[in-house]
């Protein structure tokens, strides 16, 4: 297909595929005349997982660019490969700290481990949550790791089924496509769902009469 079939049937504008094509993030269709190209329908998927992260998921052009080029990578594992695009997400710096955010991650990494969970020392992800919670204390909020236990098994148990739907996928690319798409979307469904949570519950509670406590569900 030409260029404008390709944005028909991926549903993304002529300038934003050839901005695509210019950063990289999407193949070159194949050569048939000096301004011209063929494309296919892997363009049309690789267009949709393009979209999913940069407009779903949030990712700024160069993380979405490190991302797909982690999903191309061919000689790496399925669980490297997958740490990869995990690690792609955050572009941050664990050894830029300061002192009570350094403090908060030993006590990050002590929870995972009591957890038995094996992750990367290098992983930005446990560092991330670690300048979360320090931020939390700094506003008073009483909090310590093992507030977040019951959020981390249900994460875990979700984590078993997207993980094993990946492995499932027929072949690394799509495995891979998957978890970057499970990691992003899914992310921020979790995220949009507490934010709805929040909000019931707020409700409920200035309802529930004069007296503000707390009420039981």
């Amino acid at each position: 297909m030409r260029i404008s079939e390709l944005s028909k049937h991926s549903g993304v504008s002529t300038a934003s595929i050839k901005f695509y094509l210019r950063e990289g993030l999407l193949p070159a269709g194949k050569q048939t005349a000096p301004n011209q190209a063929d494309y296919n329908d892997q363009h049309v998927r690789r267009l949709r997982l393009i979209r999913a992260l940069i407009d779903v998921g949030g990712l700024s052009v160069s993380v979405a660019r490190a991302t797909l080029a982690t999903i191309d990578h061919e000689s790496a594992s399925a669980h490297d490969t997958f740490g990869a695009v995990m690690h792609g997400l955050d572009d941050i710096e664990p050894d830029d700290a300061t002192t009570d955010v350094a403090r908060t991650y030993d006590e990050v990494r002590e929870w995972i481990s009591a957890r038995d969970w094996h992750v990367d020392p290098a992983a930005p992800a446990p560092f991330r949550l670690a300048e979360l919670v320090a931020t939390l204390r700094r506003f008073d909020f009483p909090i310590d790791l093992n507030y977040f236990d019951d959020v981390a098994d249900a994460a875990e148990a979700t984590a078993w089924g997207e993980v094993n739907y990946a492995r499932t996928r027929p072949d690394r690319a799509s495995a891979v496509e998957a978890m970057a798409i499970g990691t992003v979307v899914i992310g921020q469904a979790v995220n949009e769902i507490r934010r709805i949570a929040l909000e019931a519950i707020s409700f409920r509670i200035q309802n529930a009469g004069d007296d503000s406590r707390p009420v039981t569900p």
